[in-house]
């Protein structure tokens, strides 16, 4: 087949600039008697640019990134026409070749449409083994992977089969720079990306899996939790201080700092949880997370507080069926927006959320008591004595106390001149 003429022309629009003074670089393709512009998504100083050599001067970093973007779309544009040049008799179109490279092909299915059908089976086993919790979280993940594919590539999908190590370390940068997510944030989108290229390289729609050569980067944080003394404060608190629901927030947050239960197994607890042996209660349940069973003492406080509130419809926050759910918790959006008054109120200077009770309750409820970590790994129903050791590394109560015990053998021993 003869081939049509194809020319491809960097240029920049400096009648538009920015805030910072930068004008958009776009593109233009022409093949045959079709033409067809684009914006390569990125911007240069107007100054910098050379119509000439359609790249920018000089050495600075600016000109050494924009140039290699230049570079990158070029060499992409040119495979596409080669690609389509060897193929059928069809004539070439300057907006065929911009949709291969940008868009869509009749041949591959979007990553956008993919990842909607993975919401689609993840939504059908809700409830079953999978949470609305997580549900909720991939839906706010497929809505900022679609403003970063239109922000990046000016598009409203890209084939799937283009999903790389590439586009996986600019959607990294997307996250970081243009939203401000914080690592962890970043990390959690991220691994959500990867579950679903996983999903799709199992079922042979993509032929590699692109997180082989990419590793998620995590932030492993400090636990965090309140002492003893701020737990009583908050005990102590009037009722005549608190509003609402703000009462049934302060009350299910000194339930888990007395159980370690997060707020989802708090959600969950029924009364086939709790049951009576060798004369003392016990809650023995599967947690909802990762389905390890947790075999905590019911203490007296906590059994009261089921008791002030048994009876109630449990789902009147949010007008769910009664299930035979044992305590009414709110929304933990609500409970963490009660908890940030609730502290002022206190005086207690940390940012309170409800999962630092489940902190709360291993280090400083047992771990610091002298429990020992074997028993609390069980109660907090941990797979692995590691995974507890965070708690006991972040205890100097427990320090003290096991010096404590020591000081009187150690006081045998004197130095002699």
């Amino acid at each position: 087949m003869k081939k049509e003429k194809f020319k491809l022309l960097f240029y920049l629009k400096r009648g538009t600039q920015d805030k910072n003074g930068k004008s958009p670089i776009m593109g233009r393709i022409s093949a045959g008697r079709s033409m067809v512009q684009f914006s390569c998504k990125c911007s240069c100083t107007p100054r910098l640019w050379d119509s000439r050599k359609n790249r920018l001067l000089g050495k600075s970093a600016e000109a050494v990134s924009v140039n290699k973007e230049l570079d990158r779309l070029q060499v992409s544009i040119h495979k596409v026409y080669e690609s389509l040049s060897g193929g059928s008799d069809a004539p070439i179109t300057a907006e065929r070749v911009r949709e291969l490279v940008f868009g869509l092909n009749s041949e591959s299915q979007g990553l956008l449409h993919h990842t909607d059908e993975y919401i689609d089976r993840f939504r059908e086993r809700v409830g079953i083994d999978r949470s609305e919790r997580r549900l909720k979280c991939l839906l706010l993940f497929r809505k900022h992977l679609a403003n970063f594919v239109r922000y990046r590539y000016h598009v409203e999908d890209i084939p799937v089969q283009k999903v790389d190590t590439v586009l996986i370390k600019d959607l990294e940068d997307y996250f970081a720079k243009e939203k401000g997510f914080k690592l962890n944030t970043s990390a959690g989108y991220l691994s959500m990306l990867a579950s679903l290229l996983k999903d799709l390289h199992k079922r042979h729609i993509i032929d590699t899996y692109p997180f082989i050569n990419h590793s998620i980067r995590w932030e492993v944080g400090t636990p965090r939790y309140i002492t003893r003394e701020e737990v009583g404060r908050i005990a102590a608190l009037g009722e005549d201080k608190l509003q609402g629901y703000e009462k049934v927030s302060r009350d299910m947050f000194l339930f888990s700092c007395l159980t370690g239960l997060s707020y989802t197994d708090v959600y969950h607890l029924t009364e086939q949880h709790v049951f009576h042996e060798a004369g003392m209660t016990w809650i023995c349940k599967p947690r909802v997370k990762t389905g390890n069973v947790c075999h905590i003492p019911l203490l007296p406080e906590a059994a009261a507080i089921i008791e002030r509130y048994r009876g109630i419809h449990t789902r009147a926050f949010r007008h769910e069926p009664p299930k035979g759910y044992l305590l009414p918790i709110p929304g933990c959006d609500t409970v963490n927006i009660h908890l940030k008054k609730i502290a002022r109120l206190c005086g207690i200077q940390k940012t309170l959320t409800y999962h630092m009770a489940r902190h709360t309750f291993a280090s400083q409820m047992t771990l610091s008591e002298g429990v020992s970590i074997e028993s609390v790994s069980k109660m907090l129903g941990h797979s692995q004595i590691k995974t507890t050791q965070v708690y006991a590394e972040t205890s100097p109560e427990r320090v003290f106390l096991d010096i404590e015990k020591i000081l009187p053998q150690l006081a045998h021993y004197q130095l002699t001149n």
